[in-house]
């Protein structure tokens, strides 16, 4: 099922403007991501006199409840259309950022903590990602692979903005100037690109009107007795799991390992040039061999991380530890939106992508409190460290193994259709 590696000048200027707005959606989900509200960590704590564990718990249930919440909303993608959608997430989501600003009990920020992930984390990039993979086949992973630029974007610039902003303005007014931002640049920003459906140059037909839906009778239902889907699942997983997991005990691991915090988080732009590396490879490379050919190799960089981060203290592993989880969350996150259209089709694709967001959201909720459990009780992290590179090794090889499953699932799928 190989794939033709067509030239960009097929491309329209709708067709561009759409991926950009797959683009600024991702970067719009910023406020919901762990790394943006972890900047504020430390003030709401201190506000509210909350322990490190009582916070932590208020994150993991409020993170829980939205991936639970996400299996039934992320299914509004396959019935209402992209533009409306995304405009009422965005505005949903800058309302909740201005409830933050204005938060003065513990009930109210458990509400805005849901209301940040469930919109921010998991809204956000369903509606870019199950947007995109429909509405493109040819350029499918370039479009993937562009949209996924916002978080890269997002975490290389964020973390030291934040940090001078709240210790200039205060935390309550930087949330207030982030619903701000949303409101009065993003929501327009949206809107405008994602105003009429692209085009092929040369006719007047949107791209979706020239294929048929494929996969129809894969529902929910039925996929979750596919046993491709239990191989897929884990390793779309993982890298967001772990990432969430060093991201959030990071002042534990700079401890243990005897480096400096300041220079751990300075190096966070290493880990978005990663992301962005292997986004973009993975992307040219579905466009033309399919995703499903590539997810075994996607945990191979961020297993051997940890096989590093496992056995040395040197500075340098901070290096190669973002690096190689650049390199495997930005390669899983194309493949991951390819990868249901291509043993699924697109009939139900969004319901679909919510179960596995819903998962990578429950993983990034457990993942850290996991971890704190296992720390209290001797495991430290770099022995949890080797656990998870033997079990990205593990994933990988399963992968391998089912490649001709895949490989059946995805021919069965390409004879529905034919498509640019």
């Amino acid at each position: 099922m190989l794939k033709t590696n067509a030239a960009a000048s097929y491309l329209t200027a709708r067709q561009y403007g759409w991926m950009g707005a797959g683009y600024f959606l991702t970067l719009a989900s910023m406020p919901g991501q762990t790394l943006f509200i972890a900047q504020f960590n430390d003030s709401i704590r201190e506000y509210f006199s909350l322990t490190h564990s009582q916070f932590s718990l208020l994150y993991m249930g409020t993170t829980i409840l939205s991936s639970l919440c996400l299996i039934w909303a992320g299914g509004l993608v396959d019935r209402i259309g992209p533009r409306l959608l995304s405009m009422v997430c965005m505005v949903a989501l800058a309302m909740t950022t201005i409830v933050m600003s204005r938060v003065d009990n513990i009930i109210v920020l458990g509400l805005a903590l849901f209301g940040l992930r469930f919109f921010g984390q998991g809204m956000m990039p369903q509606i870019a990602i199950t947007t995109l993979s429909r509405r493109f086949v040819k350029f499918r992973g370039r479009a993937l692979s562009l949209a996924e630029m916002g978080m890269p974007t997002g975490e290389a610039v964020l973390p030291y903005l934040l940090t001078i902003s709240i210790m200039t303005f205060g935390w309550r007014q930087v949330w207030l100037g982030v619903g701000m931002v949303l409101l009065l640049i993003f929501l327009p920003m949206i809107a405008l690109l994602l105003g009429k459906a692209p085009q092929r140059k040369g006719d007047h037909t949107s791209i979706p009107d020239e294929k048929p839906l494929t996969g129809k009778a894969w529902t929910r239902g039925r996929a979750l007795k596919d046993p491709l889907f239990y191989l897929s699942i884990p390793a779309i997983v993982i890298p967001g799991a772990i990432g969430t997991m060093f991201i959030f005990h990071q002042a534990y691991l700079t401890q243990s390992k005897g480096w400096d915090t300041s220079l751990f988080t300075a190096l966070f732009p290493i880990h978005a040039l990663g992301i962005i590396a292997g986004a973009i490879g993975a992307g040219a490379m579905l466009d033309r061999i399919g995703a499903w050919r590539i997810l075994p190799f996607a945990l191979l960089p961020l297993g051997g991380g940890l096989l590093i981060l496992a056995f040395s203290n040197s500075v340098w592993v901070i290096w190669v530890f973002f690096i190689t989880f650049g390199l495997s969350a930005g390669m899983m996150a194309p493949i991951a939106g390819a990868l249901w259209v291509e043993i699924y089709g697109t009939a139900n694709l969004g319901k679909l992508r919510a179960l596995a967001i819903a998962a990578t959201v429950l993983a990034s909720a457990a993942g850290p409190g996991l971890a704190g459990i296992l720390i209290d009780n001797g495991f430290n992290l770099d022995r949890q460290a080797l656990v998870y590179a033997l079990l990205c090794l593990v994933v990988s090889a399963v992968n391998f193994a089912g490649r001709d499953r895949f490989n059946s699932r995805a021919r069965n799928i390409s004879k529905e259709t034919m498509g640019p």
